[in-house]
């Protein structure tokens, strides 16, 4: 009787779990949502479906076991004029048993989460826009405790007096895709954007990609997603998205204030390196 007051316990502490953090997200000053943040990616929503495709699988195995797990606890409990049966599931229906819910679980769960999860990289997250006209380019250099953004001037080119550059803050236009390469000065980072769905490490002596395309304009976090030394909760930055016409405008100033600003002995801020394809 111990044993099945402890399963309904369990079952009511996970059935009222998410509603309870559901609340104190709401009793708090801070975003006002229950799940992950909203996309504003072009490719997010697949990330979102596989979520939930997961969510769903093994809630639904969850929910199977904890029934056995019930069915089973009522039926061989001790009760008055009954001795608790005792089983070690040894006996060649009870391996057969096993084996088969073994394959159904591994051709449910892992191979259908697996074909999807393909799918979706190759037509997505591998499937790099570089033959695309409109693709902005980004370089990124990782370091403790700070994002660095370049991006070509009006030039196209990379490591010329009009790069922008800048710490923490990254403009792209929105509609348009993004392809970032990004390296890091020291130890790995990992550049984590929520709202665009991507995260990518970047490992010194190593030059990574990723690319997104945002859709909706705004300013949104840029969070660092691997433990980098004791200030890593102090590594973020903004993605700020705007119409092609207003990030034209920020474009050609910017790269006018790099190019009057620039210093040939700043050999800190010529960190830029060759765009391979």
């Amino acid at each position: 009787m111990r044993a099945l007051h402890a399963m309904l316990c369990a079952a009511a502490v996970l059935v009222l779990q998410s509603p309870a953090w559901a609340l104190a997200q709401g009793a708090t000053d801070g975003p006002k949502r229950w799940g992950p943040t909203e996309n504003v990616s072009l490719n997010g929503g697949r990330v979102d479906s596989l979520f939930w495709i997961i969510t769903a699988l093994v809630g639904v195995s969850f929910l199977i076991v904890l029934l056995m797990l019930f069915v089973t606890v009522l039926r061989d409990r001790a009760r008055p004029g009954v001795k608790a049966r005792y089983d070690h599931g040894s006996s060649l229906h009870d391996k057969r048993f096993t084996a088969t819910v073994s394959v159904i679980v591994f051709l449910v769960l892992d191979a259908s989460v697996l074909w999807i999860t393909m799918h979706d990289l190759r037509e997505t997250v591998w499937a790099f826009p570089e033959q695309d006209p409109q693709t902005l380019r980004v370089e990124v250099l990782g370091q403790q405790w700070a994002w660095n953004f370049r991006t070509p001037g009006v030039d196209g080119q990379f490591g010329t007096a009009d790069d922008v550059v800048s710490i923490n803050h990254l403009h792209v236009p929105q509609g348009r895709p993004v392809i970032v390469h990004g390296s890091s000065k020291d130890v790995i980072h990992s550049l984590f954007v929520p709202d665009m769905r991507i995260k990518r490490d970047f490992n010194p002596g190593a030059i990574n990609a990723v690319w997104f395309q945002a859709e909706k304009p705004g300013d949104y976090e840029i969070l660092c997603a691997e433990l980098c030394g004791f200030a890593h909760y102090q590594m973020h930055g903004t993605l700020t998205v705007v119409p092609q016409e207003s990030w034209d405008a920020w474009q050609a100033e910017a790269s006018t204030i790099a190019q009057a600003t620039y210093d040939e002995t700043d050999t800190e801020a010529r960190w830029a390196w060759d765009w391979k394809e």
